[in-house]
């Protein structure tokens, strides 16, 4: 019993470790490269500008899930690629203040951020919403800011996770090697 439950301990370890991992990846390569990427319908975005403090400031991990454009509502906070032509499509997360139904399916929304003392000059276009915006995360936020500091990032995440993935490794081989003997036994006994 004690096994089960050290493996079923060890498993769930190396897939929050692995999580952790890949999700301080993916807001990275996010931030670096502008595109948001999702996984599942969800993805992880780390907020760049101060445009949306207090509710989530400069550094904030926010958790944003792939959303119809008409589904949302007044109020929500989304994230999209920006129509203003200075901003590149650059990702931006702003709170709804309008919903404009262009009369044949498509949305776009006047978008305002919370620090902002006026609306976005250019709406948001329905099919450049990445998600609406369901919650900030402050675990998350500790795990991304971790990978500011490489050496804390190596002692905490790395090293614990290669340490477990090696331990796994060992102990398949060990297995796998046991039963080769096993099976070369048998076949000198039938000798």
């Amino acid at each position: 019993m004690k096994k089960v439950i050290s493996k079923a301990v060890n498993i769930i370890l190396v897939l929050v470790l692995l999580l952790a991992a890949g999700v301080m990846v993916l807001t990275g390569v996010n931030a670096k490269s502008g595109k948001a990427t999702t996984i599942l319908g969800y993805g992880f975005m780390a907020v760049q500008t101060g445009s949306m403090t207090p509710e989530y400031p400069i550094g904030s991990v926010i958790i944003i899930k792939e959303t119809d454009p008409s589904k949302l509502n007044k109020n929500d906070v989304i994230t999209f690629y920006s129509s203003h032509p200075g901003l590149n499509n650059m990702i931006v997360t702003h709170r709804i203040v309008e919903i404009i139904d262009d009369g044949d399916g498509t949305y776009s929304f006047t978008t305002k951020g919370d620090a902002n003392e006026i609306n976005d000059e250019y709406p948001a276009e329905g099919e450049k919403v990445i998600g609406k915006v369901l919650a900030k995360s402050s675990l998350m936020e500790k795990l991304v800011n971790l990978r500011q500091n490489p050496a804390t990032f190596f002692v905490l995440i790395l090293l614990p996770m290669c340490t477990l993935i090696a331990f796994e490794v060992f102990s398949i081989y060990k297995k796998n090697t046991a039963a080769k003997d096993g099976k070369s036994s048998e076949n000198e006994e039938k000798k």
